[in-house]
């Protein structure tokens, strides 16, 4: 379980269409669809649970009475809070301004973790380092083949490049040649949310890119094999089959 629990609130983006798992999501949200015999949202619900977490925000437009329906079930055992984006579709960066809108005062840090990801690293280190080293933002990273990846040198984020298109930002002196694949989890300090004050929709790492050097935005790198991209239909088969051949 881990100690700092009690200030950490898990967030579970689930608003997006799911339009590259069609026609699974023509009747239901990219959430609710199935990888290994239950619903996404649910396993990474329990799976954030089982590290002590108990408190959660899940946003939602597509199909959102269904999750909220879906979230009853929890509702007995877990502190969970819906942002609701049915009007305005926030994307990455305005969904998270939103959803920290709901957060405790003794709520520091979020825990942002996308719903079509399964990983089978121990994320209660990612936790620990980013406590540890008294980070700002940790992302999980890790070598592993992209056409966009972020640029860090001495582990602080420095800059994003597309390799397909040559297309670079740099957030500061970025000579440094690790560049690592963004893995859809990271954390990030409450203080550095409420510097952002807009109620429009707009992109996470440009914003992340757009902070000064003096906000600490570190890596986390981790096993590219332990990670899996559920945003498809063959990535979520070729996700189950690994996992059946581990068993």
């Amino acid at each position: 379980m881990l100690k700092i629990s009690k200030k950490l609130v898990a967030f579970i983006p689930s608003a997006g269409f799911g339009t590259r798992l069609m026609p699974l999501t023509r009747q239901k949200p990219k959430a609710l669809v199935s990888f290994m015999g239950d619903p996404m949202l649910g396993r990474t619900i329990d799976k954030l649970s089982d590290l002590g977490i108990r408190r959660f925000i899940v946003n939602i437009h597509h199909f959102p009475e269904q999750i909220k329906d879906y979230l009853d079930a929890f509702n007995d055992r877990l502190d969970i809070r819906v942002s609701d984006e049915t009007e305005k579709l926030l994307d990455t960066g305005g969904g998270l301004y939103k959803a920290s809108k709901l957060l405790h005062d003794d709520e520091d840090v979020l825990l942002v973790h996308n719903v079509d990801l399964h990983t089978g690293f121990d994320l209660q280190k990612m936790l620990e380092s980013h406590f540890e080293n008294d980070n700002d933002i940790t992302l999980a990273v890790s070598d592993r083949r992209s056409n966009r990846k972020l640029m860090f040198k001495d582990n602080e984020l420095c800059g994003w490049k597309n390799t397909k298109t040559s297309e670079l930002i740099k957030r500061f002196n970025c000579d440094t040649d690790v560049s690592l694949a963004f893995s859809g989890i990271h954390l990030v300090n409450k203080k550095v949310i409420k510097t952002k004050q807009t109620d429009d929709a707009f992109p996470l790492i440009p914003w992340y890119l757009s902070m000064d050097a003096g906000v600490k935005i570190a890596g986390w790198k981790h096993n590219p094999n332990e990670w899996f991209d559920l945003g498809t239909i063959s990535r979520i088969e070729q996700a189950e089959k690994a996992i059946r051949n581990k068993q």
